[in-house]
């Protein structure tokens, strides 16, 4: 159950509780810089189908280079991420933040120059640092910024903001290019408008991270601690601390089930529209149309979740999300076609599962990290969700090609039905230092 009130503060955001020495600007730059900045790591994968088309690749092998593409990203981040959350426990949060960012920029910018697929991996190299840094430093923040007893609803709103920022994203490239052709832009021009436009965003981003996110580390951080020690320290509370390793468990399912839906989706609807004689701007706009379906019900149903997570226990809460998901992956997987009308109420229960599994996912580490360790096991936290990433595009990549567009999605079903069977056995058997 969620615990007990952090004792000494009673300054609010809202309905939230802040830690000592947040402000409420703090509180909402993060949500602000959340909402921005989860839509700029993802929107590579919605842009990626259109730099394969500008540079000829060939249909067959689309899936596998999209997919190993993600995977060579996620290496990077693997790689880096632990040290990135245990250095957060040194020099502080607000640092990696704008570094990260700042990094996306770089990335957007330098893509659509890409000539070959050397240098798409070449770009990557820096995509990949900026979104190691920002996606665990952001966890972290997160983590800082509110007391237990708010927790569930603190993430579930982090998940809606962050779910609005997808959904615009989606439905603008559900309408821009087709905006933009009609208007006799070349698909080249088209791709540097879209690249650019993300460019700026993250420098809209920068700023905000440097204005309004706080300077000072928590008071619990461990300075005079190695990153290595960190690092050990993150990895063995998991083996101590069974709903810890569960939390790992859900980064490792969720991050993968949104990088899944962000790759596979419309490259899907894009080869869809190719089969049917239809253009880059018809594919995009179903892609679109499926994005919205999904973060529209990931949108409704998030508060929901994040208010019955306040109310029950926190395993309990993600053996409902991991339910979910199971099921809504699965369904969707099996469509034939994406330009069917049997494709809603499967993409309705995958958006209700993708944000259970992340609000789940982040209030169950919220509440069981070590505060005087809490850098070096998001960090760890953040590891498990490249680790599952890198699972998810780089089979799901060669599934794409070699079985069915569905077959990503199957696969994450059958993940999430693994850490829904895990997350039972924690609920009723599993040890807990608590």
């Amino acid at each position: 159950m969620p615990t007990q009130p952090t004792p000494g503060t009673d300054r609010k955001l809202g309905p939230f509780f802040l830690m000592p020495g947040i402000t409420r600007i703090n509180g909402l730059s993060y949500f602000i810089t959340a909402m921005i900045a989860v839509p700029m790591m993802a929107a590579l994968s919605f842009l990626q189908p259109i730099m394969l088309r500008l540079l000829d690749i060939d249909r067959a092998v689309q899936g596998t280079l999209s997919g190993d593409l993600v995977f060579y990203q996620e290496i990077i981040v693997l790689a880096t991420t632990p040290f990135i959350g245990a250095l957060a426990d040194k020099v502080g949060r607000r640092p990696l933040v704008m570094l990260g960012v700042a990094l996306l920029g770089l990335g957007y910018a330098f893509y659509p120059f890409a000539e070959d697929v050397f240098q798409m991996y070449a770009y990557r190299t820096i995509f990949g640092l900026g979104i190691a840094i920002v996606a665990t430093s952001i966890t972290i923040v997160n983590t800082d910024y509110v007391q237990d007893r708010s927790r569930g609803k603190w993430v579930a709103l982090a998940s809606l903001t962050q779910g609005i920022g997808i959904f615009v994203v989606s439905q603008l490239l559900r309408t821009l290019p087709a905006s933009m052709a009609k208007d006799g832009m070349s698909e080249q021009d088209i791709a540097f408008s879209l690249f650019w436009a993300c460019t700026a965003t993250c420098i809209t981003l920068f700023i905000i991270a440097t204005t309004g996110l706080s300077r000072s580390k928590p008071p619990e951080a461990r300075e005079r601690d190695s990153v290595i020690e960190l690092v050990k320290a993150g990895l063995k509370t998991a083996r101590d601390n069974s709903r810890v390793l569960l939390a790992y468990s859900c980064a490792f399912a969720a991050r993968g089930d949104v990088l899944v839906v962000g790759t596979f989706t419309f490259l899907w609807t894009l080869q869809g529209a190719e089969d049917q004689g239809l253009g880059l701007a018809e594919g995009y706009k179903r892609g679109g149309m499926i994005m919205g379906v999904i973060q529209g019900s990931a949108l409704l149903w998030a508060m929901f979740m994040g208010f019955m997570l306040d109310k029950i226990d926190r395993v309990t809460g993600v053996i409902i999300a991991f339910s979910l998901a199971a099921a809504g992956y699965t369904a969707f997987g099996f469509i034939d076609d994406p330009f069917s009308s049997s494709v809603i109420l499967p993409a309705v229960i995958l958006g209700m599962g993708e944000t259970s599994t992340i609000i789940a996912g982040n209030a169950l580490i919220g509440q069981s990290a070590p505060p005087a360790l809490r850098g070096a096991v998001l960090g760890s936290f953040a590891l498990c969700g490249a680790l599952g990433i890198l699972i998810a595009t780089s089979i799901g990549g060669r599934v794409f090609d070699l079985i069915a567009p569905g077959a990503p999605f199957v696969q994450m079903g059958i993940i999430n039905t693994l850490v829904l069977s895990f997350a039972v056995y924690v609920r009723w058997w599993g040890k807990s230092s608590r």
